[in-house]
């Protein structure tokens, strides 16, 4: 939905965006002042002006990124007087970050929540269906009007035990009788609705099910359609790191996704690093004091290609983004802003076609029958400058040694036909000349992993 005049919503929720605003350009002083403890971010700043830090002059403040924390280590770190957990981020290298929240952080995030759902009591909790995140360590607790049964992909018989739990009623005091939400990682899920679509194909019965809560992978339109298909219910998707505490989720209204107020986010141009209100841009974001102490982080790029607007959600005078996946792994337009592919454009294309292989999830688990029909498909793209200066871009797509030579043929050129068409920018420059695009099939390759579960948060940099 875009919104032309802001006038046009109603006074709560002007007066909500507002809080926000106010709420950040509160919290931006204290959380310079806990991030100047450190030396790293001394050193960083030395010679900024940092006396009037608010949403509008935090642009000034330099970026800071993932290799920069890794190697400060404990110099961006407040330990003093606390006691810390780890996490780490393994992301595609297998090279960890390694961050911390300390004991006060967790203490005061959940002290916090807990009063503001006292000032909304619930007559009863919600009942949810929950499966577990099998690659994280240490979690955050915070607080939710919610009882969910928990379980993992990993429980011998829970995709079973989870189909009963949602198509029964249940008796807890002060909790609703039937599961009225489905949530876990992407590729849990996944798993599940592949099971039950096998068990059931003539559909599954109906359920108390209002909404499917999906994280920690870039959600296909292919899959997306299948879990709302086999659930019957809306799909949400959830979008976060490990480092920063502070979600975004994405709205059933207006289809973008708006942050939690715990974070400030920002989205700069990847040629020219300055802030951008519309289009495709890299995501920073600064985790706000008090409810992230220990482990400072102020403009940090995450590392994700996201588009951004600030008029067309319906919250229109906010950042609301929509991920592209890891920007890494996207194809930008030489010398600008622009973008000629976002990573998740490409895995779009290649997403549906059973013929490519992909890379095995839950091979261990006996009751995911086919570890492979759930995992990211393996292709790869690259550029390369050719004759006149011209941008090759090549997508490599790893296919079974059976298909055959004109089955790879189409493949190739339906994957070039839905590239071109998808994306104008792409259209415009292979006309020009000034872009070629060729697709080729392989027996295998290191393929590009846009988004990594496995990395303890969501869309984990690499």
């Amino acid at each position: 939905m875009v919104v032309d005049k802001p006038d046009a919503l109603d006074d709560s929720q002007l007066a909500s965006i507002d809080a926000l605003h106010a709420l950040h350009d509160a919290l931006l002083p204290g959380t310079v002042a806990n991030a100047l403890r450190t030396d790293f971010f001394r050193e960083c700043w030395a010679g900024c002006d940092l006396a009037h830090i608010d949403r509008r002059t935090l642009r000034h403040l330099p970026t800071i990124d993932k290799e920069s924390i890794r190697a400060a280590g404990e110099a961006a770190q407040n330990r003093e007087g606390v006691v810390c957990n780890d996490v780490l981020t393994s992301g595609t290298t297998g090279n960890p970050l390694v961050t911390i929240r300390s004991d006060r952080e967790q203490k005061f995030i959940e002290q916090f929540v807990t009063r503001q759902l006292l000032n909304k009591p619930v007559r009863r909790y919600l009942r949810g269906l929950h499966f577990t995140n099998p690659y994280h360590g240490h979690l955050i607790s915070v607080p939710a009007p919610i009882h969910n049964h928990r379980i993992s992909v990993y429980d011998a018989g829970s995709f079973e035990y989870a189909r009963r739990t949602l198509l029964h009623s249940h008796k807890d005091a002060d909790v609703a009788e039937q599961c009225s939400v489905l949530s876990g990682l992407e590729r849990c899920l996944r798993a599940f609705t592949l099971d039950t679509m096998a068990r059931y194909p003539e559909g599954f019965p109906p359920t108390g099910l209002r909404l499917v809560v999906s994280y920690s992978q870039y959600l296909t339109r292919k899959w997306r359609q299948r879990f709302q298909d086999t659930w019957r219910v809306p799909v949400i998707d959830g979008f976060s790191v490990s480092e920063v505490f502070g979600s975004a989720n994405q709205c059933l209204q207006c289809g973008w996704y708006h942050f939690e107020p715990y974070v400030v986010p920002e989205v700069l141009g990847a040629h020219s690093g300055e802030v951008m209100h519309e289009g495709a841009g890299l995501l920073a974001l600064t985790a706000l004091y008090p409810f992230q102490q220990a482990q400072p982080l102020v403009r940090y790029l995450t590392g994700d290609l996201v588009e951004v607007t600030h008029a067309a959600s319906c919250r229109p005078g906010t950042t609301a983004i929509l991920p592209l996946g890891r920007a890494r792994y996207g194809v930008p337009e030489p010398g600008s802003d622009a973008w000629l592919l976002a990573p998740s454009a490409i895995l779009e294309a290649v997403d549906d076609i059973a013929e490519v292989k992909r890379i095995a999830r839950f091979a261990d688990v006996e009751q995911v029958t086919d570890p492979y029909a759930i995992g990211h498909p393996k292709y790869r793209t690259s550029t390369a400058h050719g004759k006149a200066d011209a941008l090759e871009v090549k997508v490599e797509l790893a296919l079974a040694r059976e298909v055959s030579g004109q089955r790879r043929a189409e493949i190739a050129s339906d994957v070039m036909q839905h590239l071109a068409q998808g994306n104008i920018r792409l259209q415009g420059a292979l006309r020009k000349g000034t872009v070629s695009l060729a697709v080729d099939c392989c027996d295998d390759v290191r393929p590009d992993m846009i988004s990594q579960a496995h990395s303890g948060g969501v869309w984990s940099p690499a």
